[in-house]
């Protein structure tokens, strides 16, 4: 799979879990630089799939949740592309 180009706009595809639709980024593998896509999650999403004390809701949000490379804070899915990148590579270094 080919990095994707440059572009204004974050790239996404929607988890709906437990009837809430949560939009999930597709970006290049900002750490490794590989020419493999990642999933990144809002932290809303990882608050519903999980819980510290019970574990996962249920069997789907372990299966959303084994998608997903990393969360981030919400407010990053308002930034600019190439802002977001820049974001979720401090977030995970």
């Amino acid at each position: 799979m080919l990095p994707l180009p440059h572009m204004n706009k974050i790239e996404t595809i929607s988890f709906i879990f437990e009837g809430k639709d949560y939009s999930v980024a597709i970006i290049p593998d900002v750490l490794a630089g590989t020419n493999q896509n990642i999933l990144i999650g809002p932290h809303s999403l990882n608050i519903a799939l999980y819980h510290e004390d019970k574990g996962y809701v249920n069997d789907d949000a372990k299966q959303i949740d084994e998608q997903i490379y990393a969360y981030v804070e919400d407010e990053y899915f308002s930034l600019p592309y190439e802002s977001f990148l820049e974001q979720v590579k401090k977030w995970l270094d």
